[in-house]
């Protein structure tokens, strides 16, 4: 499926987004604040920590899983 709009099209609904996201902000009365890189970094650690015990675990299962049926 080919996007038929050009690129100042585009360019003009990010621009319309971006205003928008100002305008709720400021009815909800908060402040948009960029994510601090400490954040993130924490954030994207404890992802990273996740995903590698979930694949740790199917590791270890598969292994103990092929070594019971080693001698079949």
């Amino acid at each position: 499926m080919k996007d038929e709009r050009g690129f100042k099209e585009v360019i003009h609904s990010i621009k319309g987004a971006e205003k928008d996201k100002d305008k709720f902000c400021r009815a909800a009365r908060i402040e948009r604040q960029p994510i601090s890189d400490a954040r993130l970094v924490t954030l994207l650690n404890y992802a990273v920590g996740t995903l590698a015990m979930i694949m740790g675990f199917a590791a270890l299962y598969m292994i103990i899983n092929f070594m019971g049926t080693a001698g079949r």
